[in-house]
């Protein structure tokens, strides 16, 4: 009962809070809702016209990086850009003015390249609402206890203050260990309380992996919601987290220099794009056009509230689809999937792509393998990375099934390893592309 009081008063402070200080929160919360309340597309691009306007007008007015595009008529007369390109013109392309009030935000870097970019204060409030709003929908309320599994770099971590008046629980992907989850396992059955929990898929799946070494059975934790974030899902692990948790596991696209640009609801893989906050395009693989509906391109995206380093059609690096309906062509696209990095994504032997997490969900059919990673070298030569702590007798049946999804004519190496490093971030990629088509 005290826990639940506790909880209660968090959700009234912030809400407070944000009230003295000018309730913007709670304005660009309602203002979401309302984004999120039309039923055509149509209607919610009007919407969104006057905020698009606003950001391109100040990107040609306060950017040098923009200024030669003073006569545009619409969104794609702008170039599509990069994080090089961003690094390589970041003070041209940054407002020149307000800097006072401009926030650097940066990534890890994870992929070799560090990147920085500026938000003001305006943009960080409409992220914060954005937060709420995708946390409610996975059935998080604000106040509730958060456990929130990455790896916690200094430079995230908070203090043990922080984390308390925001009742968050830091746990550490690094310490995925079996007598650590046993007593994490154990600390989530004793307390009662409502918990939300949020993490990198990789350790969902170490913990699912020990789960099933104890043939444990479906835990009462009372989790309220699980939010998988900075990885693909896979659905299989998707799957045994709303086994053992009881709930509905959900993945969350988002990245660092913007926010979160789309979610899956319960109950449905694909993901409800963030229109509020963005918008999405999905172009060519090679050129800077639309891809042809409902086929796999680059998402490229603009950030609508980032009015200190503008991102005017970023290309994310990532590539995935819109789900469309071509029985209502107004109704308002989703992104039917999300394949990763455009670096990271594989070819089959006859040149067609292939998701990684195809793949990767083998490793559920070979209890032995405690880490697998999927390399591919050349056109049609492949190598499979496994981390195993016994004699595994299945290398014929396993480059079998990947031969059915990447090709018969696939030509496949195993190779042994202790462990297959975690990236920085504490990511794990479950897929490398060493062959550029």
């Amino acid at each position: 009962m005290l826990m639940k009081i506790l909880n209660k008063l968090r959700n009234i402070t912030f809400w407070k809070i944000d009230f003295i200080k000018g309730g913007h929160i709670k304005k660009d919360l309602k203002d979401i809702k309302q984004i999120f309340n039309h039923s055509s597309f149509s209607s919610l691009k009007e919407h969104q016209q006057s905020i698009l306007d606003k950001l391109l007008t100040a990107a040609v007015s306060h950017s040098a990086y923009y200024s030669n595009y003073k006569n545009f008529k619409k969104l794609s007369d702008f170039p599509v850009v990069n994080k090089s390109i961003i690094k390589n013109n970041f003070n041209k392309i940054t407002f020149n003015n307000e800097k006072d009030d401009f926030i650097p935000v940066k990534t890890s870097g994870s992929t070799g390249s560090p990147f920085k970019v500026y938000h003001t204060k305006r943009k960080k409030r409409r992220n914060t609402a954005d937060t709420l709003y995708f946390a409610e929908l996975a059935g998080y309320t604000l106040g509730d206890k958060l456990l929130y599994l990455r790896l916690w770099a200094a430079y995230y971590k908070k203090t043990k203050i922080s984390s308390w008046l925001q009742n968050t629980e830091q746990l550490d992907v690094s310490d995925l260990k079996d007598n650590y989850i046993k007593d994490l396992i154990d600390k989530l059955q004793k307390d009662k309380s409502a918990k939300g929990w949020i993490g990198y898929p990789s350790g969902f799946e170490t913990i699912c992996i020990y789960l099933d070494s104890i043939n444990a059975k479906p835990l009462n934790c009372n989790i309220k919601s699980i939010i998988a974030v900075a990885e693909g899902l896979n659905p299989k692990i998707k799957s045994k987290m709303q086994y053992y948790f009881n709930t509905a596991t959900v993945s969350r696209y988002s990245n660092v220099e913007n926010g979160i640009i789309a979610q899956q609801m319960a109950g449905d893989d694909s993901f409800r794009i963030n229109w509020g906050s963005y918008i999405v395009e999905i172009l060519d693989l090679e050129k800077d056009i639309s891809a042809k509906s409902g086929e796999i391109g680059r998402i490229v995206i603009t950030d609508l509230y980032n009015l200190a380093t503008p991102m005017i059609r970023y290309d994310t690096g990532d590539i995935g689809a819109f789900d469309y309906n071509i029985n209502t062509p107004d109704e308002i696209p989703k992104l039917k999937s999300i394949q990763g990095r455009k670096m990271d994504v594989l070819f089959k032997t006859n040149g067609d792509l292939l998701n990684p997490f195809t793949l990767h969900a083998y490793v559920y059919d070979f209890p032995e393998i405690k880490q697998l990673q999927f390399i591919q070298h050349e056109e049609k030569k492949y190598r499979i990375k496994i981390n195993t702590s016994v004699k595994f007798v299945n290398e014929t049946l396993l480059i079998d099934k990947f031969k059915k999804d990447i090709g018969d004519d696939a030509l496949i190496e195993i190779i042994y390893v202790n462990e297959i490093p975690s990236l920085k971030s504490g990511k794990r990629k479950i897929s490398v592309n060493l062959y550029k088509k």
